[in-house]
């Protein structure tokens, strides 16, 4: 997973490249572009150690040109980064001795991510104005992959390249590439030039758009799942890979360099300064992408017009998209109006989705301390188990709770499912299929027993187990009511060493109004078992005003 917060720094704009979209290159061959002191380098890198930040990302220009590569590289390891990212144009990979030196540092936090301007030889020469570059790449691609290091891949997308998206697919396949980056071309990034010059290096973005649907099409029978997306495309230009598209992402403090060997005062979120060039047209707020999407740049519209931004409604995405690829987007507006909701005493604490991996999670609290997490997926999951709630465009499921009762996570969960279902059905239609209910969760779940026989003591001991997902790491698997007497069985699972699963059987039984407990652990860890038994011990052990469990319970 990637952390919150990335920091990238450029050594300096200096670059052995040419590239037609780049200001790197012209500062080069303008003789702007100066190296950056070492000393003001590395002083970065410790601002960014004292913040927290994990992830570092070393930029250009062309980062393994400078003499200060090596040692920055070094002292970034040695400062403890969990991930330090090495972004290259790939025109050293080609020297044995190089990736060597390289590795002799420390292969184990390393990640690089290689610059391709073009999926053939000759795109990747021409955009980038470097013959013999392209090969260089391969070679080096070969040799990183039989080094198993994690190799991710760059373009930007121009004019001069983008047809050459048709021979990504064979691509990645052949080569041991985990993840690629398409971005959009960014004029205000290409340097001093002037409007002609822009306008010819932007695609158009309906060109591009059926380009790319043949890729991702390609892609997806070749390599299903293949980690590929693409910055800062118009979502309408192709909408139903929309998941695949982002502006924007996670915060990412960048240290630039100035044409004089400085480096930027301020570290600045790259994110935000993407969209400062950027606008809308007032028939987007009618758009299902609308909240996600940042617009097109404004030398796009001023050169070639605004009449292919058209919206796409929720209704046309979800007929141009029944597999739900796009499936986030499709509940987006639902997700939004559980913002600033309250029932029951529950607010919504916080949210995330994944577009890519196709799932929403909210987190809730009640006023009494009470939490509960759900999680949402499209209507026919992958792994086909359903949910506590299903509607035609989604299904939800209690992932994580605690300090709730069962009344209170179904008073959750229907109201939730039933004001979601309400945005996302039509006038007079109703997608519900499933609404959340106390049988229904009884079903689903392990630990929701038809309690009326049971006596408080045992019921009472029960309603604190619900109330957590999990005890000690281990989870509830499942439960059943003793077929005489007052008691109930509740058998616990959890991994242990070697992916085996570890399990255990807590037998509860009423006596005399108190509560008696016994465990039988089949194989696994004794401190898990023990920490197991501690934990729900610590559990059962109820305020004084209520009934009192035995010892044997707590042991």
């Amino acid at each position: 997973m990637e952390p919150k917060e990335r920091f990238e720094i450029q050594l300096s704009h200096v670059c052995n490249n040419r590239c037609v979209f780049c200001v790197s290159g012209q500062m080069t061959e303008m003789r702007m572009a100066t190296p950056t002191p070492l000393p003001e380098i590395l002083e970065r890198f410790d601002e960014a150690r004292a913040r927290g930040i994990t992830k570092v990302t070393i930029l250009g220009g062309e980062p393994t040109i400078h003499a200060t590569f090596f040692p920055t590289l070094e002292y970034a390891l040695k400062l403890g980064f969990e991930t330090v990212e090495i972004f290259t144009n790939g025109t050293r990979l080609d020297k044995p001795h190089f990736i060597d030196r390289v590795m002799a540092l420390g292969r184990e936090q390393l990640r690089w991510r290689i610059s391709i301007q073009g999926w053939t030889e000759e795109t990747h020469d021409l955009t980038t104005k470097k013959p013999g570059a392209f090969a260089k790449i391969v070679k080096g691609l070969e040799a990183l992959g039989a080094l198993g290091q994690h190799i991710s891949c760059n373009m930007c997308v121009v004019e001069q390249n983008y047809r050459s998206l048709r021979e990504l697919p064979a691509f990645v396949v052949r080569y041991d590439i985990q993840q690629v980056h398409l971005d959009m071309v960014r004029p205000r990034d290409a340097g001093v030039r002037d409007e002609d010059y822009l306008d010819g290096i932007m695609p158009d973005y309906a060109e591009l758009g059926a380009v790319m649907r043949r890729m991702f099409e390609e892609l997806e029978a070749l390599a299903p799942g293949f980690d590929i997306n693409v910055g800062n495309l118009p979502y309408c230009q192709l909408p139903d890979w929309a998941h695949r598209i982002h502006h924007g992402g996670n915060t990412t403090y960048t240290v630039s360099a100035e044409g004089s060997g400085k480096l930027s005062v301020v570290a600045w979120d790259k994110y935000e300064d993407k969209r400062s060039d950027k606008r809308k047209l007032d028939s987007c707020e009618a758009c299902v992408f609308e909240r996600r999407c940042d617009g097109f740049v404004e030398l796009y519209e001023r050169r070639r017009g605004s009449e292919q931004f058209l919206p796409v409604s929720r209704e046309k995405l979800r007929r141009s998209d029944p597999q739900q690829r796009t499936f986030v987007h499709q509940i987006d507006t639902a997700l939004v109006a559980m913002v600033g909701e309250r029932f029951a005493g529950w607010h919504l604490h916080s949210a995330d989705d994944s577009e890519f991996d196709r799932w929403a999670r909210q987190t809730w609290v009640h006023q009494d301390g009470a939490r509960a997490t759900l999680l949402f997926l499209p209507a026919e999951p992958d792994d086909q188990g359903g949910g506590d709630g299903e509607h035609r465009d989604f299904v939800v499921r209690l992932e994580s709770w605690s300090r709730s009762d069962q009344a209170g996570l179904v008073t959750l969960l229907a109201e939730v499912f039933t004001r979601m279902s309400a945005r996302l059905d039509g006038r007079g239609e109703s997608g519900v299929r499933a609404v959340p209910s106390r049988e229904r969760l009884r079903a689903r779940r392990a630990l929701l027993l038809d309690e009326g026989d049971l006596g408080p003591a045992v019921r009472a001991g029960l309603a604190r187990l619900s109330q957590q997902d999990s005890v000690a790491g281990w989870r509830i698997a499942s439960s059943r009511l003793r077929e005489q007497g007052d008691g109930a069985t509740v058998d616990f699972v959890a991994s242990s060493s070697g992916g085996a699963e570890a399990r255990a059987t807590l037998h509860l039984l009423g006596t005399a109004g108190k509560l008696a407990g016994r465990w039988d652990f089949g194989r696994g860890d004794e401190q898990a078992k023990r920490a197991l038994a501690l934990a729900v011990g610590q559990l059962l052990r109820p305020s004084p005003s209520a009934p009192q469990p035995s010892p044997a319970a707590l042991e």
